[in-house]
């Protein structure tokens, strides 16, 4: 009888192993890869996860990679035995990372014009809105970020109501790596303050407003410096995020920069180079 019994477990044991490697088989199978990309830019840094700074491989033109997944705009692959993830929209650019000086390529940067369409944000003292200069910047800075190869979202384009909680979430749920906001202070009274000031919400966000406030500091505006700021679009992001008030709208000198495309190319400029500096880090 015990013979018997030990003649079962044992059974049983070889159909638990054979179980198990059909279930492995399985889960290996069903993450294989099911086409293949070939890599057309100079060279890539396949990373261990999305926006993660540890390097898998290099991946260089010409390569095919297996493609396994896409997540919040990049691709999981695997390539030379090993897996990893690229940014997809630098497969077919002309981006060499063996040859960059940072990690800015690799950003995915939310811009965020404050206000607009029924929220008309802070007034001038000539009457025109909050609203109209925060958009501007905001695509001056867009336009200003083409050449880096980042990958660019924008909370809005145009003069439209974005909800404000919708603009954390558009960041979070789109994968983004960095967070800017631009608007632009108000004063009690007219003409009794000027300069601009870096706001943070997360400590993980103040050394990425550090970086954008000593690279703004060539401006001929005060610079005040980075202060903590309860905003509800950096208090909800979930990545490194600054809040920019450029200036107070209601003081005259500050709103003839304000209003000045040289001013806003110059901001623009100014924040690029922040990047380029925070993210070579």
């Amino acid at each position: 009888m015990r013979l018997r019994i030990v003649q079962i477990l044992i059974l049983l044991a070889v159909l638990g192993v054979v179980v198990i490697g059909i279930k492995h088989h399985s889960s290996q199978q069903t993450t294989a890869p099911t086409k293949t990309i070939t890599i057309s830019a100079p060279a890539l840094i396949m990373r261990q996860s999305p926006n993660s700074s540890k390097a898998v491989a290099t991946v260089k033109s010409g390569a095919k990679v297996g493609y396994i997944a896409k997540k919040k705009g990049w691709d999981k692959v695997t390539y030379d035995g090993k897996t990893g993830w690229l940014p997809s929209w630098l497969i077919s650019s002309d981006y060499n990372a063996t040859t960059a000086t940072n990690r800015l390529a690799e950003q995915t940067i939310v811009i965020d014009a404050g206000h607009g369409g029924v929220d008309s944000g802070a007034l001038a003292t000539n009457g025109t809105y909050e609203k109209k200069y925060t958009l501007q910047m905001a695509q001056a800075l867009q336009a200003q970020l083409k050449a880096s190869h980042a990958r660019i979202i924008m909370t809005r384009s145009s003069d439209t109501t974005v909800a404000l909680a919708s603009r954390p979430k558009l960041a979070n749920r789109r994968g983004a790596s960095l967070f800017i906001s631009f608007h632009f202070d108000s004063s009690p009274e007219a003409n009794t303050a000027t300069g601009f000031t870096t706001y943070y919400y997360h400590k993980a966000s103040k050394p990425f407003a550090k970086a954008l406030s000593k690279s703004l500091n060539s401006l001929t505006l005060d610079n005040r410096g980075t202060a903590y700021g309860n905003f509800q679009v950096i208090r909800d992001s979930t990545m490194p995020g600054v809040l920019l008030e450029m200036g107070y709208i209601n003081d005259y000198t500050d709103y003839s920069y304000i209003s000045s495309s040289s001013y806003q190319q110059q901001v623009a400029q100014l924040v690029y180079k922040g990047l380029e500096n925070y993210t070579a880090n």
